[in-house]
């Protein structure tokens, strides 16, 4: 899902703002009413909590505005008339100097949307000049249903089919030179999935790295890229994670069977 996030100004005011309701950090704007206990808004209020528990972070108390657009042709028009730069998509995060937003369109796959978006605000609001690459795996990871762990299986079915035709193989200080989601083709996307569930789940040190190199950024505005200190957990990070692709594609295999 080719989704991503942008830097522009304020948002115009031809936006869905009858209602709005808060839940934590999110400040959720409509046309139409959500009910209080909305599982999707549950959702999103629960992943707060997973994302910064998972990466050892404190949470900010700083707001992320989330327009719920009701139908696709409102949502694009929006999207033609404020963004025509931006590839026809189902939703897209924003951040400016003074302001994090989400638009959304609601729809068949708006949970995935959100739960994507949503992850980008969450970071943005703690860590200040993440990379790409991480921002965008972090979102992957979190895009899937929480009872999936972060298993993101059209990722590793591209992935797997690429490296079998020989048509790909990982690249880490490549995907830390990419600076715009524009660049970044679908296969960038599974890359940075892949890398990232790689440094949350091989081992406790491997995600005590990713921790640890987040933390820093939070802390400091700047740090050396993550591929260079990789080596420290493992010596050959790309066998490795051609290794750690085959173990996802096994599981893959076995829950399959399973049915």
């Amino acid at each position: 899902m080719v989704l991503g996030c942008a830097t522009v100004g304020e948002p115009p005011s031809t936006l869905p703002v009858r209602n709005a309701m808060v839940f934590d950090q999110l400040v959720i704007h409509s046309n139409f009413s959500l009910p209080q206990q909305h599982r999707l808004v549950d959702d999103l209020c629960l992943l707060r909590g997973d994302l910064m528990t998972t990466l050892d972070m404190q949470p900010s108390d700083e707001p992320i505005h989330v327009y719920l657009f009701e139908s696709e042709d409102h949502f694009q028009d929006f999207l033609s008339r404020q963004h025509p730069e931006f590839p026809a998509r189902r939703a897209f995060f924003v951040e400016s100097d003074t302001r994090l937003t989400v638009y959304a369109q609601w729809g068949d796959r708006v949970a995935e949307d959100l739960r994507h978006e949503v992850s980008h605000g969450y970071l943005h609001s703690v860590v200040r000049g993440i990379p790409l690459w991480i921002d965008e795996g972090l979102a992957e990871y979190f895009e899937v249903p929480r009872s999936d762990g972060g298993l993101n299986r059209p990722h590793i079915r591209l992935l797997l089919t690429r490296w079998m035709d020989h048509q790909w193989r990982p690249d880490l200080p490549r995907l830390e030179r990419l600076s715009s989601a524009g660049e970044m083709a679908q296969e960038d996307y599974a890359e940075a999935w892949l890398w990232t569930h790689w440094l949350l789940e091989a081992s406790p040190q491997h995600r005590k790295l990713l921790q640890g190199y987040l933390q820093t950024l939070a802390r400091y505005g700047s740090a050396e890229p993550l591929s260079s200190t990789v080596q420290t957990v493992e010596s050959n990070a790309d066998e490795a994670l051609l290794h750690h692709l085959s173990q996802l594609a096994a599981v893959l295999t076995a829950q399959r069977e399973a049915k």
